[in-house]
């Protein structure tokens, strides 16, 4: 079990320049710009302009809105996706060629990608209102609180910290707020994943 509290985040400029990044975790460790291609990373865009997005050839990307009135993405191979409703996972190709258009105004949107060569991913929000146990099944996951506090194998995470378990670790994610919102990414690696 990891726990990453918001001193551990790297802020950095995006691939193409375009705006700015909290990557919350990466792996390998020293993957990422400059270092060598990371095999999965989740991170917290700040969106402040229409402009391209960044390509990831060889990636998935899986993409909600946390704060703002929303954008939307026009990709030349797939139309429009809308990331109007805060909190609802979409999911496109890295490699595809991406432009996001804000609706009114910046907004900030969670972010996981998965090397395909790697394995896959998968990004949810849900509600915490009770405690959830969480048994190891041999992927990664990632939890982040995005509002709200909940405790975790005797650690307490505020807003906007994150927990890591991997591949067998099991662990009960406890709700210490009537209801707590939380991120969850899961990224199953290795032959033969499951989704």
């Amino acid at each position: 079990m990891r726990i990453l509290r918001q001193g551990d985040y790297k802020v950095m400029p995006w691939k193409n320049g375009g705006g700015i990044t909290t990557e919350i975790a990466a792996f390998p460790a020293d993957a990422g710009l400059g270092g060598k291609p990371f095999q999965w990373r989740v991170s917290i865009a700040d969106v402040a302009s229409d402009g391209p997005f960044s390509t990831f050839a060889g990636y998935d990307r899986h993409i909600m809105l946390l704060e703002g009135k929303g954008m939307r993405l026009h990709a030349e191979e797939a139309g429009v996706i809308d990331l109007a409703v805060p909190y609802r996972p979409a999911s496109f190709s890295g490699d595809w060629a991406v432009s996001g258009a804000l609706i009114d105004g910046p907004v900030k949107d969670f972010n996981l990608m998965v090397a395909r060569q790697s394995g896959r991913g998968a990004l949810a929000c849900q509600e915490l209102s009770a405690p959830l146990p969480l048994t190891g099944d041999g992927s990664t996951r990632l939890i982040h609180s995005i509002d709200g506090e909940f405790s975790v194998g005797g650690h307490l995470l505020a807003s906007g910290e994150t927990v890591i378990l991997d591949g067998l670790e099991s662990a009960v994610l406890a709700p210490l707020a009537s209801t707590v919102l939380i991120a969850l990414c899961s990224i199953y690696q290795g032959q033969g994943v499951r989704m």
